[in-house]
């Protein structure tokens, strides 16, 4: 087992040939993501952080963004990574406050949907 999750790579500041080169410093990016940073398919890739970490080392003047959406509901990220620094942003679920007119106007519809049918 394992949990799988969905990478992109894509270039803050810096040639978007990092990418490629990135693929070329970790076997694992490149079942991970393609030439473009898009999600090949979805993985295990649990040393994505620190590979990445470690390349961006090598490159000190590029900032990377690696985002990730796991196979659980709301388990979206992002990696900021320049010079061997990092800041992980999580995704935050907000709801919106409740509308009663909203409401009403959805109870309408659906009624309508039901005639018609």
């Amino acid at each position: 087992m394992g949990y799988y999750t969905s990478y992109n790579l894509s270039m803050i500041e810096g040639d978007e040939k990092l990418i490629n080169e990135f693929r070329d410093f970790s076997e694992n990016a490149k079942y991970a993501i393609d030439e473009d940073g898009e999600c090949q398919d979805s993985c295990k890739w649990y040393t994505s952080n620190e590979e990445l970490i470690k390349f961006s080392k090598t490159k000190p003047d590029a900032i990377f963004m690696l985002s990730g959406e796991g196979e659980e509901n709301g388990d979206a990220w992002r990696l900021y990574v320049k010079d061997g620094h990092s800041q992980e942003c999580r995704a935050e679920m907000i709801y919106p406050e409740f509308d009663r007119g909203k409401l009403l106007s959805e109870i309408r519809d659906k009624k309508i949907d039901n005639v018609l049918k």
